[in-house]
């Protein structure tokens, strides 16, 4: 089955806290064969990882990262993707509002897949959901 939902970084990272959002948990478990990640997300979080001290933490990170790339279809950030990601950002500029860099390669990889990009962030793609045909769910709610 083809992912439906795109999990943004702030998504995944939930799923190493000691107290994550159960609600949004129990909804991606029930989902879980229809979501994916974004080769952006994944190198959001191997930064992050990488700039980590050594201990604990950044142990049971790393296992929560191995977890995330056994279970979930990392989708590349492609030429379609790209295409779209240049338009969004011109779109945006045209409104006189700006564009973050990864929000924008997130969003265009959702787009051009035809998924739902699910995020608790959802003020950093409000202007691209203005200018686009981008879907956004909030699982927290």
């Amino acid at each position: 089955m083809k992912p439906v939902y795109l999990l943004d970084t702030n998504i995944i990272s939930e799923f190493s806290k000691p107290r994550p959002n159960l609600k949004l948990l129990k909804k991606i478990l029930n989902h879980g064969n229809m979501c994916a990640i974004s080769s952006t997300v994944w190198q959001e979080t191997i930064f992050g990882y990488q700039r980590m001290p050594e201990g604990k933490r950044k142990q049971i990170v790393g296992d929560t990262m191995q977890s995330i790339k056994d279970s979930y279809e990392i989708i590349p950030y492609d030429k379609f993707a790209s295409e779209i990601c240049g338009e969004l950002q011109a779109r945006c500029e045209e409104k006189g509002k700006t564009c973050p860099r990864y929000a924008s390669q997130i969003a265009a990889t959702a787009i051009a897949n035809g998924m739902i990009l699910i995020t608790h962030n959802t003020e950093d793609f409000a202007t691209l959901q203005e200018v686009s045909m981008l879907k956004v769910e909030d699982w927290w709610e």
